[in-house]
């Protein structure tokens, strides 16, 4: 009998419900999953937008879009359970440092405590991503990966499954147009990996427009990018893997989309690759992770490598012990880099390349041995005529004697001219050069003319005119409504009539005050000390001071008339009429906050204007100098009621224009040395703290980076 299989025997996991919040560019998505003894499965998962991105969003609209999605995906769990252990998954820009940045770490702590979460850590989302392709491919990840969202996209640059940029933009003319603009302002690299992976992005239209869009040539590709898409789900099963591998777990994904090798279909047939017979009995075993019921079971790095492997980091928001410090580990140049170096040698050198080796020693000396032969046998023939004048032959024994001395003295010259005259070595020296970076204040001025030694550069002012317009939402506060009104009866107990203005106050004993409506007079009092006194009356239209329904005053309220004794008030029936309500309006600060969100919007395309309008010799600095504002026309004025006010405005870039041999002078002064000589075509060049100052100089701090090489005496060689 087999105990084990005792009902009352059977041990059952406690379930653990946890919640991953996917923070993107437009939209959160919240994703609920269990974890159950060494399983974690997905449950569900629900999206939520902001009304334009993430950053723009206010606090009020950040913590309810991320209620919603929370709320919608919890509708797949059990009563009475909710999700609180939380880990985010986070935008590149947030994160600096392996932490999360002051202004977005606020913004999550506040989430927290207003949604009852327990953050326990995060994964930056598009590390996660890269290590998924990179884990379904088999080999690290070299590509350009596209987050397109419905206004804005993210453009990441991946080598050897490392992110090494990361650039956002606004969407303009089209999403494939807007990548290739971006793609520019890259520090782009030798080659540029000619595979675009799009994210969530199954959809046949998108993907067929980034095949039929026809790139610039300035872009190093070295053929036409390759597209691809990802699946629909595929920012789900990134996180959760990255979590599962995190928590030392195994993933259960029930594929709604699946990640499979096909989603590179229409993209032309790949290369065949030729296989050894290991790698076919490998290919040929069976997949343990496939199951029958379409559960797909993901096997996981080990957990003292799954840190570095999958992005998954502890930050301020988690609270977790201190994460154990990174070992570098030896990267392998990935398979794709290989193949790029391989098309970028040319075809005359690669066959160069392969003819020589140690064949090549031997064909040289022969060709030295046949150009010493040609000088030498005018100074044979000479000597041999001479030698054969002076010997005389007597036998044949002496004629063979003489052919074998000949032949000995002509092989050692031969031998003697060759090697002592002849002979040289071609010596190549691969150097890898030293990157460094130096920066130094620099006066860009449009009047005066270069002088390296005061580091004044000559400069040029460009400017470029962009048109656009930009949204945002309004943020101010008013109050609006209508005043109470009713009818009051003066009393005047004095001894003579009174005249009362239009627009005299009164007050009442709660200290809402009225004015009259009108003018009015009022009578004395009558009477005598003995039959009393009556005072003289009068009734009069009231208005409320203030808007709202605190003047909406009952019946048999009592009212003062100034500073008066003798003089009072008193309503015979209750006031109305007085509302309240707070709404919207368009506030100085959202005007402010579009005059400088339309320049951020329209950098990008002035930059790829500006490209159009370099001289030759010249160079544009990356950085404009400043902007102005022309032509601005808001659709709403300040303190009107509504939700969005929009600007359309021309917006006028400056540029900074100068001289590339003035730049390789002041490198050479920055990077002089005697030991080191700066390469003039491979440096880079950026600029920060630009201030225009009041003669029109322009002072910024020029950051220069540059390749040295050490420089090599070839006499020491010898």
């Amino acid at each position: 009998m087999n105990i084990s299989t005792l009902p009352f025997l059977d041990k059952k996991e406690k379930s653990e419900y946890f919640l991953s919040l996917i923070l993107r560019n437009e939209k959160v998505k919240a994703v609920v999953f269990e974890k159950i003894g060494t399983t974690i499965k997905y449950l569900n998962d629900a999206e939520e937008e902001f009304s334009n991105t993430i950053e723009d969003s206010s606090t009020e609209e950040f913590l309810s879009s991320l209620d919603k999605a929370i709320t919608s995906a919890e509708e797949i769990l059990p009563k009475d359970i909710e999700t609180h252990k939380t880990i985010f998954g986070l935008k590149e820009a947030w994160v600096e440092d392996n932490k999360i940045k002051k202004e977005y770490l606020e913004k999550l702590k506040k989430a927290g405590e207003e949604l009852s979460l327990d953050p326990i850590g995060f994964l930056v989302f598009s590390e996660s991503v890269v290590n998924l392709i990179q884990k379904d491919e088999g080999a690290p990840v070299t590509a350009i990966l596209v987050d397109v969202g419905k206004k804005y996209l993210t453009v990441s640059l991946i080598k050897a499954g490392k992110v090494m940029e990361v650039r956002s933009s606004e969407i303009h003319e089209s999403a494939s147009y807007t990548v290739d603009t971006v793609l520019k302002h890259f520090q782009i690299p030798e080659v540029m990996p000619a595979r675009i992976i799009l994210m969530d992005s199954e959809e046949d239209e998108l993907t067929q427009e980034f095949m039929n869009h026809k790139w610039s040539k300035s872009l190093p590709f070295l053929h036409i990018p390759q597209i691809l898409s990802l699946p629909q789900d595929s920012d789900v099963k990134a996180v959760l893997l990255g979590a599962a591998t995190q928590m030392g777990t195994e993933l259960i994904f029930d594929h709604r989309q699946t990640l499979d090798r096909d989603f590179e279909k229409d993209q032309g047939e790949k290369p065949d690759v030729i296989k050894t017979d290991e790698d076919v009995r490998e290919e040929a075993k069976p997949k343990p992770f496939e199951q029958e019921n379409g559960e797909h079971k993901l096997d996981y790095v080990g957990k003292d490598s799954s840190l570095e492997f999958f992005g998954f980091s502890s930050g301020d928001v988690a609270k977790t012990k201190p994460p154990t410090p990174k070992t570098e580990i030896e990267e392998n140049l990935p398979k794709e880099d290989l193949e790029f170096r391989s098309q970028e040698i040319p075809e005359e050198v690669k066959l160069e390349e392969e003819s020589l080796g140690m064949p090549e020693v031997a064909v040289e000396t022969a060709s030295q041995a046949k150009s010493v032969s040609i000088d030498l046998i005018p100074i044979l023939k000479k000597y041999l005529f001479m030698f054969f004048s002076l010997v005389k032959v007597k036998s044949v024994k002496d004629i063979k004697f003489i052919g074998i001395a000949i032949s000995a003295i002509v092989l050692f010259l031969i031998i003697f001219f060759t090697f002592i005259f002849q002979t040289s070595a071609k010596i190549t020296l691969t150097v890898d050069p030293k990157l460094e970076e130096k920066t130094q204040n620099i006066t860009f001025s449009p009047k005066s003319s270069t002088n390296i030694g005061t580091n004044i550069l000559a400069a040029e002012i460009i400017p470029v005119d962009e048109q656009g317009s930009t949204t945002v939402n309004t943020s101010g506060k008013k109050d609006v409504g209508t005043n109470a009104k009713g009818s009051v009866t003066i009393f005047n107990n004095d001894t003579d009539s009174i005249g009362l203005d239009k627009g005299t106050a009164i007050t009442s004993s709660g200290g809402v005050k009225f004015t009259l409506d009108e003018n009015i007079k009022v009578a004395s009092a009558s009477g005598d000390i003995f039959s009393g006194t009556k005072p003289g009356t009068t009734n009069v239209k009231v208005t409320a001071a203030e808007i709202g329904t605190d003047a909406n005053l009952p019946s048999g309220s009592k009212f003062t008339v100034g500073s008066s004794k003798t003089v009072a008030a008193k309503n015979d029936n209750a006031f109305s009429g007085g509302t309240k309500k707070s709404v919207t309006v368009v506030s100085e600060n959202d005007l402010n906050k579009l005059r400088s969100e339309l320049p951020k919007s329209l950098s990008d395309k002035a930059k790829n204007d500006i490209s159009g309008k370099i001289k030759s010799g010249k160079t544009i600095l990356p950085q404009f100098v400043d902007t102005t504002l022309k032509s601005e026309k808001f659709d709403k004025k300040e303190d009107d009621q509504a939700d969005k006010v929009t600007l359309n405005a021309t917006v006028s870039f400056n540029f900074l224009s100068y001289d590339n041999s003035d730049v390789v002078k002041l490198s050479e002064k920055l990077f002089d040395g005697s030991s080191f000589s700066v390469e003039k075509s491979q440096f880079s060049v950026n600029a920060k703290n630009i201030k225009v100052e009041k003669n029109d100089d322009i002072t910024a701090d020029l950051v220069i980076s540059a390749k040295l090489f050490p420089k090599i005496n070839t006499d020491d060689l010898i």
